[in-house]
């Protein structure tokens, strides 16, 4: 067992004995044998000071969260051979975030106990998708995860650093999986032009989509054995985003962008996707490189 101070490689996922997180560790550790990489199982647990009848000894605490960390790891091992394992001391993402410095990818469920109670839902959640040093994959109970099915990539752009480095992932995800890679743009029902009074709205929903394929082109010949499609679809972008997912494999969005994907992961479009989207969630994290860009 690796201590909660060392980073892992490949995959970090959360296992707190919740049904969502077992989705989580069995995804996760089909993506590392996938990937050829080593996958890092992880628990955290606290001691709590607060008034109670009786007083449980921190051995016998340590003791359970060791039981549920070792349930984790068999799951994992159902899926593939390299399995690591982390029990940490301290909040959840604090755990995650220490074990992922050096990883791939990390993943969680977005609802648990223990550890990691209500992820998805609170202040945990905000630190985790704001600050994690790689992409975060969100896992639901029904999501299932569809490694193997035909379904796309699904990213949701708008041109902004955070959804550039979504659609760099969306890119790579697609190509590992052989999948076809979905770009999509929400566009508003009725476009604002009062700044380019020569420009009618089917104008600049044409310019939009010209621009959607030039943010995609340079990607495209970087990866050209990857099927790309991209789409300009009217709609809120919560709403185009969960229709997209509907036969996706997995969805790629930035933690914040401009125009129809603001504040993503801050309010109603974060809770509809993180909470109703019908397959995985990866959350991709801005780069100098796109800041820059």
């Amino acid at each position: 067992m690796m201590t909660d101070q060392e980073s892992a490689r490949g995959i970090v996922v959360g296992y707190d004995g919740s049904a969502q997180s077992e989705v989580a560790v069995r995804w996760a550790a089909a993506e590392a044998r996938l990937r050829g990489a080593p996958i890092t199982v992880c628990h955290a647990w606290e001691v709590y000071l607060g008034a109670a009848p009786i007083a449980v000894p921190v051995s016998d605490l340590k003791a359970a969260a060791e039981t549920v960390l070792a349930t984790g790891v068999e799951h994992a091992r159902r899926e593939t051979e390299d399995v690591h394992a982390v029990l940490g001391t301290g909040g959840a993402a604090s755990v995650l975030m220490r074990a992922a410095a050096e990883a791939e990818l990390v993943v969680v469920g977005s609802r648990g106990h223990g550890g990691f109670v209500e992820l998805m839902l609170g202040s945990t959640a905000a630190e985790l998708a704001a600050h994690a040093p790689c992409p975060v994959v969100v896992m639901r109970e029904t999501s299932g995860g569809r490694q193997d099915g035909p379904g796309p990539v699904v990213v949701g752009v708008d041109g902004s650093p955070s959804s550039l480095a979504a659609l760099d992932l969306g890119f790579a995800e697609a190509r590992l999986h052989g999948a076809e890679l979905s770009v999509v743009l929400a566009w508003p029902a009725s476009a604002e032009v009062k700044e380019a009074p020569l420009i009618d709205e089917e104008g600049l929903r044409e310019l939009a989509e010209r621009r959607l394929a030039q943010l995609a082109g340079p990607l495209h010949a970087t990866h050209p054995d990857v099927a790309v499609r991209t789409e300009v679809v009217t709609g809120p972008p919560r709403e185009v985003l969960l229709s997209a997912a509907k036969t996706a494999r997995l969805l790629v969005v930035g933690t914040r962008g401009l125009g129809g994907f603001r504040g993503l992961l801050l309010g109603s479009v974060s809770h509809a996707l993180l909470h109703h989207a019908p397959c995985p969630v990866a959350v991709a994290h801005r780069s100098e490189a796109h800041d820059a860009a």
